[in-house]
């Protein structure tokens, strides 16, 4: 049976949102996959557990350099993957993270996490609307099919590219089996001393970007914090550069510092017991594809408060809703969280509920399905 390929050669450390989801499905496809799969990533990357059987899941290691330097990764890709492809006789090839090599002579599914390099420039480094409209485009066009990971997605990409709506998949990535409510008290202890987490807060996860909204979140946390001095506000996410200043000045002008913690980059094995500890999980981002951190949270039982788009479209009334421009939408938002504690109950429930839904193996059936439509094309 001829292979498929994904390329993960855009695994590197520490992982966003979109790494995260790459990652996941390479693991998701090695454990319930029933197609022969081949996964390239660079030289050094996360392990990927890979199990015995046929079909099998096999690892294609690329040079180091891919995955220190993402000019030589996106060359690798654009250069050396079609010529693998072509000597592997590949049957398909998975791009999951938004372009594709444009001379690979087989059939290509591009997974499209969002456009917001074409419909939210300001929020995009320059490096990445160079890059993504350049090539995102093309890839587009050249994909036999398209998967993208909500309605909402799926709309914007239809509205941007016509020509695409026929090869639109809409295929949720799923919650990984260790978001769970965390019980245990040594390990919950372990959290706290490890992130220096206080006794009483809101929580955070995902990329400290201006995209995320975080200036509005700390307005909101301060109105909210002001009726309420023992809570505090725990950021969990590596640092970006280019807002860091903005989020301190913002921090600093609400006079919340003290009560602000940043815990950078934390281990996807450590977030259960962050969200297990966490009064609410508050997620007000300006624009989202898919948004997998509040579907974590409500696996460990935390209440949700998420702006609209495809966060609030995927959780629905699991999660309380709020306006990302309007900073006393989100304070009432988590007031109603922290006020009435049968609301939040019922938030809780609903959350987990909710989050059952997206399981990785049914993400990898509906994959599958994909590839084998795209292969006779």
């Amino acid at each position: 049976m001829a292979e498929i390929f994904y390329d993960a050669m855009v695994l590197r450390e520490p992982y966003s949102g979109v790494e995260v989801t790459v990652h996941a499905l390479a693991e998701a496809l090695s454990r319930f996959g029933t197609l022969p799969v081949t996964c390239c990533a660079p030289r050094g990357y996360r392990p990927i557990p890979t199990r015995s059987g046929v079909p099998a899941f096999r690892m294609y290691a690329a040079p180091r350099v891919t995955g220190e330097s993402r000019l030589f990764r996106i060359l690798w890709e654009q250069t050396v993957l079609p010529v693998l492809l072509s000597r592997r006789r590949a049957a398909l090839l998975h791009a999951p993270a938004y372009v594709s090599p444009l001379l690979a002579a087989c059939p290509t599914v591009l997974t499209v996490h969002d456009l917001h390099a074409l419909t939210h420039p300001q929020f995009c480094r320059t490096g990445n609307r160079f890059h993504y409209r350049l090539l995102l485009p093309p890839s587009i066009r050249k994909a036999a099919a398209i998967v993208v990971f909500s309605d909402y997605t799926r709309r914007i990409v239809a509205d941007v590219f016509p020509a695409a709506s026929g090869k639109l998949r809409v295929i949720p990535p799923g919650v990984a089996d260790c978001f769970r409510r965390v019980t245990d008290p040594a390990r919950l202890r372990e959290a706290r001393r490890r992130y220096g987490l206080p006794a009483s807060f809101l929580l955070f996860v995902g990329d400290l970007s201006s995209r995320k909204n975080l200036p509005g979140l700390i307005r909101a946390f301060a109105i909210v914090q002001g009726e309420r001095p023992d809570l505090h506000l725990v950021l969990a996410g590596a640092p970006d550069r280019a807002s860091a200043s903005l989020l301190d000045a913002e921090i600093r002008r609400q006079g919340v510092r003290h009560r602000v913690c940043r815990t950078g980059y934390v281990a996807q094995t450590d977030l259960p017991a962050l969200y297990s500890l966490a009064r609410a999980f508050v997620f007000p981002s300006h624009d989202e594809g898919f948004g997998l951190p509040p579907l974590e949270a409500m696996a460990c039982g935390c209440p949700v408060v998420c702006s609209g788009g495809a966060p609030l479209e995927i959780c629905g009334d699991a999660a309380v809703a709020c306006s990302p421009e309007d900073t006393l939408s989100i304070a009432n938002a988590i007031r109603g969280l922290l006020d009435n504690p049968d609301f939040r109950n019922r938030q809780i429930e609903r959350g987990y509920r909710k989050a059952s839904v997206f399981t990785w193996e049914k993400t990898v059936r509906e994959t599958e399905s994909v590839y084998r439509e795209a292969k006779g094309k």
